[in-house]
This record gives structure tokens, C-alpha cells and sequence, in this order.
């Protein structure tokens, strides 16, 4: 059995989960008419957002009565189990260029990349923005390759993802409950959030006994470039 594309999406969770990211798969099977192509080049794999956290209580709340947006990053992601030709880097980026245009940084995740594409990612990234990252058996050791360029959120397109996928809706939502909600039920409503996101690994052993029930390679030397 060779492991999927969504045999993946636990590894990134937990790597989000230890950058301070919040994180959900968005599934396009969910969605008002989905057995539509076009869908997949609306949607992203999974939807992410980190909060911008100050210690002092008083400037948390200036901040926020200031500009909410300032307050958090939305991050759209596209998962993909392998890239190892010029090809398939260019249509797996736009994919993720398209699926990415709602949100502040939008990456492109592979689990194996190979090195000589180094060279196109990096003209790619520059050219368009969308951030590149490599994901690890152990997800703590994923890295950013090259990172998204910051821009605004398109409210419209979140707007028509709302309406026809479920998951993406409740994710904004709770998101905007969070930000809003008063200091005292913070907590419970942060609980909440994190409750609805996708789950994560606890432990080496938990990540070390999914990778062998996935068949995922967990050989740091087990690359696209020795396949």
C-alpha cells in the first residue's frame, strides 16, 4: 500500500500545531457541488490561522478595537505527496497560487521534493509569492524552503467558500468568535477552536507508529531523489 496525499495532512497538522497555527482540512467532498473539476482549483487542502498574541492584556484589546486584521494571519495550504518533475512542481504551484487567493500567505507542501527543482521554486516563489515547504517524517523537522509574501484578504472569495463548504464556514466562524469574544471566556472559546481543528501528535512514539500503519517512509534518506 502506498500512502496518500491525506495520510498527510496529521504530519502537517502537528507541524502548525508547533508554529502556533491553528489548522483544518478543508474536504472539497464536503461542498455544494462537488463532483465539479473547477472545485479543486477553489479550495484549499487545509486552512490555518495564527494569532497575533501580546502578553500585556490592555494592548491585546488596543490592538484589536484598532484593526482586527492586524490581529491574525489566515494561511491556505496545498499538500501534495511528491514533486519530482518540472511539471508537476509548475501544476501542483498554480494549483496552490488559485486555492490560495482568499488568504494572507498561501504555501505549496510536499513530502518529497526533488533537489533538482530547487532552482524553479525559487524563481516561482519569487515571481508569485506562494511559499514552498518540506514536510518531514518527523513533521517537527519540516521546514520553509521559501516563504509567502504577505497580502490582503480577499473577503469575496472567503465569502463563496463559506457557502458551499461547511468545514471552511465553521472555521471562520469559530475564528471570528475568538476574536471577539471577551477576556473572560477567551479561554474556553480558544478550547473550542482548537477542539474543531484537525488532530496532532502528542508524542514521537504516536508519530513513529503512524508513519508504519501509513506506510509512510520515516528514512530521513527515503527521498524523491532516491526513489
Amino acid at each position: 500500500k502506498v500512502y496518500q496525499e491525506r495520510d498527510l495532512h496529521r504530519l502537517l497538522s502537528s507541524y502548525l500545531k508547533s508554529q502556533d497555527t491553528y489548522s483544518k482540512t478543508i474536504f472539497h467532498e464536503k461542498s455544494a457541488n462537488s463532483k465539479d473539476d473547477h472545485q479543486k482549483w477553489i479550495h484549499p487542502d487545509m486552512i490555518g490561522i495564527n494569532f497575533l498574541n501580546l502578553k500585556n492584556k490592555s494592548s491585546n484589546s488596543l490592538m484589536k478595537v484598532i484593526n482586527k486584521s492586524d490581529a491574525f494571519n489566515l494561511i491556505s495550504y496545498e499538500l501534495k505527496r511528491e514533486i519530482k518533475s518540472d511539471y508537476e512542481l509548475k501544476k501542483c504551484f498554480f494549483q496552490a497560487v488559485s486555492n490560495s487567493s482568499w488568504a494572507n500567505y498561501g504555501y505549496l507542501v510536499a513530502f518529497e521534493i526533488s533537489d533538482s527543482l530547487d532552482e524553479e521554486m525559487e524563481r516561482l516563489n519569487q515571481s508569485f509569492g506562494i511559499g514552498i515547504i518540506e514536510l518531514k517524517p518527523n513533521p517537527y523537522e519540516s521546514k520553509i524552503l521559501y516563504p509567502s509574501k504577505f497580502k490582503e484578504l480577499d473577503f469575496k472569495t472567503i465569502d463563496k467558500l463559506c457557502k458551499i463548504n461547511p468545514d471552511f464556514e465553521k472555521f471562520i466562524e469559530k475564528t471570528e468568535k475568538l476574536l471577539t469574544v471577551s477576556e473572560k471566556y477567551y479561554i474556553s472559546t480558544e478550547n473550542e477552536l482548537d477542539g474543531f481543528c484537525d488532530d496532532y501528535f502528542k508524542n514521537d512514539s504516536e508519530i513513529e507508529k503512524y508513519c508504519t500503519e501509513k506506510n509512510i517512509p520515516n528514512d530521513e534518506k527515503t527521498t524523491a531523489n532516491n526513489s
